[in-house]
């Protein structure tokens, strides 16, 4: 098996020592490995479109970001696999994909691969989400050094500076030519958010859909009460929040430039058009893995 691994050494802080031990594993599974650092954003996604072969399987080895830029530099029919050094590894979760080293490696290696479709935001392709709203505001008010040293209160951080503006902007959204109002929104192709939080139990990532979760009443009260069932995995119960699925989803704001985040990162500006790609890519999940 011929396998690239793309490893972002500024994910999770470095992981260095981790990546030895997962190349290590790959070369005793009998794997020919290419390994190559990545040097700042979008490079993951230039040097794959720059190989005339990719091999068998791209390994992304660092956050859902890497992931991203490995998703979108990625070449047709080739296999993506993961593992997972990142902050929150929401698609490690998602497809419950190991966090040792030596196991990752065997995942890849002996596992076996199912196809996920992911979507397109703008003509850029994402596999967990995207969203807009108080959710883009926290990813855009991330402070970077904060989240290298101290990795989810980063997060945390940013959400508790953001939640007083919750229900300053209203947005249209329009689900497969359905048009619909909310406060914010939440586009996701898995059911997890965040790491291990269950945002939708609708959610099917083998699926080529999305759903779309619309956030429809205002008010910082409703907002927490959204947060805490997130806590307990029943944020599609919360009065005010509609799931819908979607092939096709629009999002306009009017008046105001609002920042989305694809795949827990920045990813520019609104309007916002969001399809689900024609052709699914095989990633390398466990043989145990069920949707």
């Amino acid at each position: 098996m011929n396998i690239t691994v793309i490893y972002n050494p500024a994910a999770g802080g470095g992981r260095e020592a981790l990546l030895c031990r997962f190349v290590a594993e790959l070369e005793r599974q009998q794997a020919r490995v290419r390994l190559y650092h990545t040097t700042g954003p979008n490079d993951a996604t230039r040097y794959l479109q720059s190989l005339e072969d990719q091999g068998d399987c791209v390994v992304a080895v660092g956050g859902d970001g890497t992931t991203n830029e490995v998703l979108n530099g990625l070449a047709p029919g080739v296999a993506m696999g993961v593992f997972a050094t990142g902050t929150a590894n929401v698609l490690a979760k998602e497809l419950g994909l190991p966090k040792k080293p030596e196991e990752a490696a065997r995942v890849v290696v002996n596992g076996k691969s199912v196809p996920v479709t992911p979507a397109r935001l703008n003509g850029r392709r994402f596999i967990m989400m995207c969203g807009i709203g108080y959710d883009a505001w926290v990813v855009d008010g991330v402070d970077l050094a904060i989240k290298k040293r101290f990795g989810k209160l980063a997060y945390v951080l940013a959400m508790l500076g953001q939640i007083g503006r919750y229900g300053e902007r209203r947005y249209r959204v329009t689900v497969d030519g359905r048009p619909l109002d909310c406060f914010s929104a939440i586009v996701t192709n898995g059911k997890h958010y965040g790491g291990s939080f269950v945002l939708s139990r609708e959610a099917n990532i083998l699926r080529p859909q999305v759903q779309v979760l619309l956030f429809q009443k205002p008010g910082v009260r409703f907002l927490i009460g959204c947060l805490t069932a997130l806590l307990f995995g029943r944020m599609e119960q919360v009065d005010g929040v509609a799931s819908l699925r979607a092939g096709k989803v629009t999002i306009q704001c009017e008046g105001a430039e609002e920042p989305i985040q694809a795949d827990g990162d920045p990813a520019g500006m609104l309007p916002a058009e969001i399809e689900v790609d024609e052709l699914a890519v095989p990633v390398r999940v466990p043989d145990t893995f069920l949707p």
